[in-house]
């Protein structure tokens, strides 16, 4: 089912991504064709392995499903002489026709945003993390992380962001910070504390534990969330009388601080009947809940840790209170080997040696945990330690809730949402560039590296129809947006230099010489070339294991004579991994829409 699932969000990928370009070539086309200009070919995909003319333009498909092109030679401003396939010489076009055809293609993708935006807009997409907020209330922070070194303690409350209140998601409140919206050297947290109020001050630091291999300056501690839920029919939760955005805030008496933490105590709970605090309608209600196996995950042995995802090595993220690890390891060991087997640093390896060993059966059929021998390095300690532990079986559990409400944007919404970010991450990139050069504007961590190519916008679609088929689709609204407006800029093969050329011919009213035209033309052909294959450098490292591409970046360093004085080759590798070493788990709501996030950037 899971090779369907990815076989479908591929193929969803491919023609969704497609469409945006062939829409948007479509544009040319078509004004092309009301303005009477020469037509060679109109394509969909690459590498041509059939073709039909007809009046004039040849109709083509090729076998590379990725997009499609026109080919305009009337509106070439680099060459005096222009002609068509078979030489016949052609005139230039007139500089309004230009115009016209360069802006139909961005204007035919922000047009067919519009239209899938309808669609997501009447039918609506699951949207988590919409509730705002006033003021954050700490629930954890790591003692390793700026916000705890400048005074940050759990319990506080956040009433201000750099001397402002606020009204965000916390989504959008890691946004701020990230992308520096307020343009300050530091982030400044007004807190209060036992009735007292305070201010404390930190430089951000990139933070590969939520978004491994992004590199960028999300905050370190976790706020405590409300939490609604939203029953499946025939779930027991629907059974039990919970409803459409209520408010859990408690189980058995217990606070509930994240949908994560709800999630957990369900599924270990061992089918015990819950009762749960409920909020609706301003009214504190107490409904008892009995959980269920979850359907198809049979009882399996569990040890009870979570790996960092960060890194390639088996290192502790954190322990589940009351599983077997929670008594014997702690964050930060790296299991080694399994009953003296090595794991070759690989999770995975880990989980089917549990699963295959650390369990036996009674001459009843009933499954009983078989102790295991794990070898652990552990900070601090010389030697590796021997540890023996005894697997629990565990039978998840669950009372049918989702977490996702739907929301219903309007097309116009979405359009807003894509300019303000597209504006936001502009600004994060000039604070960068700025820094580059000697200025001191304020902390970013926003770079090149955070953007992505055909190859990493390719990887957020698959990511996303995974999950959801409308937020999948969302994201096609936005990379139809996103491509009309980059292709509006005034730069020289973009529409926009198309448009920028013309409007300066109709102002002098003669060519704008080629011998200028050229060399400025190709310059900028370099420079995007140049700059995708840089994004696509990153697109790749994001995808390859971390060791790999730890070092395949320290390579390119190495070769572009990047490294620091002083520093060998196997020096910097072994930093930038210890580094990379230092990232945490993982499978959260946050790094998935965070994720969403960067393919939109």
């Amino acid at each position: 089912m899971e090779t369907l699932i990815l076989i479908a969000s591929v193929a969803l990928m491919v023609i969704f991504f497609g469409l945006c370009i062939i829409v948007h070539e479509f544009g040319h086309f078509i004004v092309a064709r009301l303005c009477g200009l020469h037509i060679e070919a109109f394509s969909v995909g690459f590498k041509k392995i059939w073709g039909k003319k007809i009046n004039g333009v040849e109709y083509r498909i090729g076998c590379i499903p990725c997009g499609g092109y026109v080919d305009l030679p009337q509106i070439d401003s680099t060459s005096d002489e222009i002609t068509d396939s078979e030489g016949n010489p052609l005139p230039h076009a007139e500089p309004w026709k230009r115009i016209a055809t360069a802006f139909a293609g961005p204007l035919f993708n922000i047009i067919f945003g519009f239209a899938l935006g309808v669609v997501v807009w009447l039918v609506g997409m699951p949207q988590p993390d919409t509730d705002s907020y006033t003021e954050f209330t700490v629930r954890e922070v790591p003692e390793d992380c700026p916000e705890y070194r400048a005074g940050l303690r759990e319990g506080d409350r956040i009433v201000k962001l750099n001397g402002k209140e606020f009204d965000l998601s916390w989504n959008e409140f890691m946004q701020k910070i990230m992308l520096n919206d307020d343009n300050v050297k530091q982030v400044t947290l007004e807190i209060v504390r036992d009735g007292k109020t305070s201010e404390i001050s930190y430089t951000p630091a990139v933070n590969d534990r939520l978004m491994p291999g992004e590199s960028v300056a999300l905050p370190f501690f976790q706020p405590e969330m409300r939490v609604y839920v939203y029953p499946l029919p025939g779930s027991p939760a629907k059974a039990a009388g919970i409803q459409p955005e209520d408010r859990v805030t408690a189980i058995d008496g217990e606070p509930v601080y994240g949908t994560d933490d709800l999630m957990s105590r369900i599924n270990f709970s061992g089918g015990k009947t819950l009762t749960l605090s409920v909020e609706r309608d301003g009214k504190q209600l107490e409904v008892p809940v009995t959980p269920v196996t979850v359907p198809g995950i049979k009882p399996r042995p569990q040890v009870g840790i979570f790996f960092s995802v960060a890194n390639d090595l088996c290192e502790v993220q954190e322990t589940i209170p009351g599983m077997p690890a929670a008594e014997v390891l702690r964050a930060g060991d790296v299991i080694t080997a399994f009953n003296g087997e090595s794991l070759k640093d690989d999770p995975a390896i880990f989980s089917r040696l549990v699963a295959e060993k650390g369990v036996e059966t009674d001459g009843d059929g009933e499954m009983h945990g078989k102790e295991i021998a794990l070898t652990v390095k552990r900070a601090g300690e010389d030697d590796p330690l021997e540890i023996r532990i005894t697997p629990r079986i565990v039978v998840p559990y669950e009372i049918g809730v989702s977490f996702y409400r739907i929301e219903h944007p309007t097309p116009w919404k979405q359009f807003c949402n894509v300019l303000k970010m597209t504006k936001r991450t502009l600004n994060s990139l000039g604070h960068t560039i700025q820094s580059k050069v000697g200025q001191d504007t304020g902390y970013t961590t926003i770079g090149v590296q955070n953007l992505s190519g055909p190859l990493g916008i390719g990887r957020y679609l698959i990511m996303t129809f995974q999950g959801s088929f409308m937020r999948g689709l969302y994201l096609v609204v936005v990379i139809s947006f996103s491509l009309g407006l980059f292709n509006l800029l005034p730069i020289p093969v973009l529409d926009g230099g198309h448009i920028m050329i013309a409007l300066i011919e109709t102002a002098i009213r003669r060519p704008v010489p080629t011998k200028l035209v050229q060399p400025v033309t190709y310059f900028f052909m370099f420079v995007l070339i140049a700059f995708m294959v840089i994004v696509s450098f990153y697109d790749v490292k994001k995808m390859l294991p971390a060791k790999w591409s730890n070092a395949l970046e320290i390579k390119i360093h190495r070769a572009s004579g990047e490294l620091e004085d002083g520093k060998t080759e196997s020096a910097q590798t072994e930093a930038s991994a210890e580094a990379g070493d230092k990232g945490e788990a993982a499978e959260t709501q946050a790094q998935t829409e965070a994720a969403d996030e960067t393919a939109g950037e």
